[in-house]
């Protein structure tokens, strides 16, 4: 399968028309002088050639994320030979630029022109998500899954299709039967497929089987930890370095902070790193969180994701004790739809109840399933959520700040979220703070806190200047601390 490019709305998108891989892509094209006999010279003569040239120089520019430059090219190839592999280029590379309606009408020629091309009904999905027309990116989801039974990103975006219209149990059945089809090699057509039950049931929790005999024996509470994960290059160890120390200043004592990683470069030396497995790719490796091997066996977990700000006491997050809690979608303007699980917080208390959630890690659901908190969604029953548990206590930046118009920026995986109309904006004021007893402004999708630091000065208080004010404090801390006259210290070694 082919990497995908430019999703909208949380879904999968392919950049090549079929699973195939693409042609080579030659350098671009160019007028041989008149009288070359060579072959280049036949192709600039060829409208043919030259619009296959085109294509083949465009798809080059669409895998750089030069879409834009890409666009030229698939127009340059249509004004010589329309195409239906031309139309879904430029549709798809529109679509990465944001101009949706653009996108639709070219994918739906392509699809007109070849109506057996998988990738174009696949896309057009996509648009039509990103658009907010869910009944049609479910009749398209469900024709490409009639030509191809296994597809991956078909699979994806109907089941994203459901959940906008409302039929979130549906959208897990057909995710479970997909996995477990491409589990037992069962063909499409098997009607004795067995969808499984609810892995784990929270009401079935008992914190006293998750800690050791001895700290159960005393009734001690279990140790506290904060914990991140940072992943790829898209977020710095700064980001890292003011969670925590943010954290540090908004909780009673101070906390034992854990960051899971593959790049511990420039992560403050206060915090404890712990590798990351590199197979475990953007938001999965929350999923490892839960395996033996995280070490995270009877201790209370906070889990926070990087891209937040902390803006008041954590206190009633971390003073947590059910089983499993964590937010909903709901009231997240940026997610696909409510009643789903969002991971930004989560609060457990590690030990082998919770194993499953990394032990089915299967390449199957791997494959299926969009991200790490559908998986929550298809794994967990009766969790806990901080909007009823905390009220208040967790808000979306979008939300708050911008009216709950989500821009649709780009995401990890290549995906737009499916919100506001292309041209949509903000039109009331936004407040200068965030709201009275609030303890973290999350900042799920776009923007991020580096983008809109220069406009809220409440940023800049709680994580523009949060590193040299623990700095400072560190060094009056060490300055009260240090030998007096009487005092016998090493300068060295």
């Amino acid at each position: 399968m082919n990497p995908t490019h430019g999703g909208y709305g949380g879904t999968e998108l392919r950049s090549q028309p079929s699973a195939e891989a693409p042609p080579a892509e030659p350098g671009e094209p160019v007028e041989e002088e008149e009288g070359a006999e060579t072959g280049q010279s036949a192709a600039a003569k060829s409208p043919l050639l030259r619009a296959l040239m085109h294509v083949k120089w465009a798809t080059l520019l669409q895998k750089a994320g030069k879409y834009e430059r890409a666009t030229e090219h698939f127009r340059s190839s249509l004004e010589l030979l329309p195409s239906a592999r031309a139309h879904f280029g430029l549709g798809t590379c529109l679509g990465a630029l944001r101009l949706r309606r653009e996108a639709a009408e070219e994918l739906r020629r392509a699809v007109q022109l070849c109506p057996s091309m998988v990738g174009a009904i696949i896309n057009l999905a996509g648009v039509q998500l990103g658009l907010g027309d869910f009944a049609e990116a479910e009749r398209l989801c469900r024709e490409a899954l009639r030509l191809e039974p296994d597809s991956r990103e078909a699979t994806m975006n109907l089941a994203n299709a459901l959940r906008n219209l409302g039929r979130r149990d549906e959208a897990v059945a057909l995710v479970w039967e997909q996995i477990l089809r491409h589990q037992t090699g069962r063909s499409s057509d098997a009607a004795d497929v067995a969808i499984p039950v609810v892995q784990i049931d929270c009401s079935r929790w008992n914190e006293s089987q998750e800690r050791s005999s001895a700290a159960a024996a005393a009734d001690a509470p279990p140790d506290a930890v904060l914990v991140c994960l940072k992943w790829g290059q898209r977020y710095d160890a700064a980001y890292v370095n003011r969670l925590c120390a943010a954290a540090s200043r908004q909780l009673p004592s101070t906390p034992r902070c854990v960051c899971f990683t593959e790049s511990p470069e420039g992560i403050d030396a206060s915090i404890e790193v712990r590798e990351l497995p590199e197979k475990f790719h953007l938001w999965w490796g929350k999923a490892y969180l839960f395996s033996e091997e995280a070490g995270l066996d009877g201790k209370r977990v906070l889990f926070l994701d990087l891209d937040q700000v902390i803006v008041g006491s954590l206190e009633p997050l971390a003073s947590y004790r059910g089983p499993f809690a964590l937010l909903r979608t709901d009231g997240i303007a940026c997610e696909l739809a409510e009643g789903g699980y969002n991971s930004s917080v989560i609060s457990w208390t590690g030990g082998p109840f919770w194993r499953p959630l990394f032990q089915c890690l299967t390449p199957s659901v791997l494959r299926y399933v969009h991200r790490f908190d559908h998986w929550l969604e298809m794994m967990l029953k009766g969790a806990d959520v901080w909007q009823q548990i905390a009220p208040g206590k967790v808000v979306d930046y979008t939300t708050v700040f911008r009216a709950g118009v989500c821009l649709g920026a780009d995401d990890d995986d290549g995906a737009f979220a499916a919100g506001a109309a292309d041209d949509a904006a903000a039109t009331t004021a936004a407040p200068a703070e965030p709201p009275e007893g609030c303890a973290i402004v999350t900042f799920p999708r776009s923007p991020k806190p580096h983008e809109v630091l220069e406009e809220h000065r409440w940023i800049r208080t709680h994580w523009g200047d949060v590193l040299s004010d623990v700095k400072e404090e560190k060094r009056r801390d060490g300055l009260r601390h240090a030998p007096g006259d009487g005092a016998t210290c090493r300068s060295a070694g």
